[in-house]
């Protein structure tokens, strides 16, 4: 915080002086903001993973931030995520990051199932409003977890709070025909079997 105040003012400075350089300052910063946003339309950063999420940000953000925000996508590779525990919708992950050969860093992210909001320990995004590895990596999880889930005729004690009534009506549909079917082919081996004389 001092070393973005000691632009504007020194020991002697006025405050009508800060208010001016204040000012001055601001100007100056939407006018870079405007560079950069008219060089986006003409440059467009290749994204350095296949993730959906990382396409959404090269849309969202100018160039300078995006750049900041590929940083951890790459950093993802690095991380292990698994489930500790889960407690009214909240699941806290610990994400295991391999730093070097020896050195092993571990933290822990919670992830709001209803809000889908995720915190680290690191506190990355509290401090640059970035998204850390640790959260992206808890992200892909949860994402992979849920298209799993989605696609399984297999259900499972963590599926029951999420019966809303669309997903109701989804199983409903997608289980009528093969209950239909069973039922018929029911139907066929009792046939068969009354005209073989069984």
């Amino acid at each position: 915080m001092h070393t973005f105040f000691n632009k504007f003012i020194t020991r002697n400075s006025s405050l009508i002086q800060f208010v001016m350089q204040y000012d001055n300052f601001l100007a100056s910063r939407e006018y870079r903001e405007r560079e950069f946003d008219a060089a986006d339309f003409h440059i467009v950063i290749l994204c350095a993973t296949k993730l959906v999420i990382e396409a959404q940000f090269q849309h969202m953000y100018t160039h300078e931030k995006f750049k900041e925000v590929q940083a951890p996508f790459r950093g993802k590779v690095n991380c292990i995520t698994r489930s500790m525990h889960s407690n009214l919708g909240f699941t806290t992950y610990e994400v295991v990051e391999q730093v070097s050969n020896s050195t092993i860093n571990k933290f822990f992210v919670t992830y709001d199932a209803v809000s889908r909001e995720v915190k680290c320990q690191c506190l990355l995004f509290e401090s640059r409003d970035i998204l850390c590895r640790h959260s992206l990596s808890v992200l892909s999880f949860e994402r992979r977890k849920n298209i799993k889930r989605r696609h399984t005729h297999i259900k499972s004690s963590q599926d029951e709070p999420l019966l809303v009534p669309r997903s109701k009506r989804f199983d409903d549909l997608v289980f009528q025909p093969h209950n239909i079917c069973k039922f018929a082919l029911r139907l066929r081996e009792a046939d068969r079997n009354s005209a073989s004389g069984f």
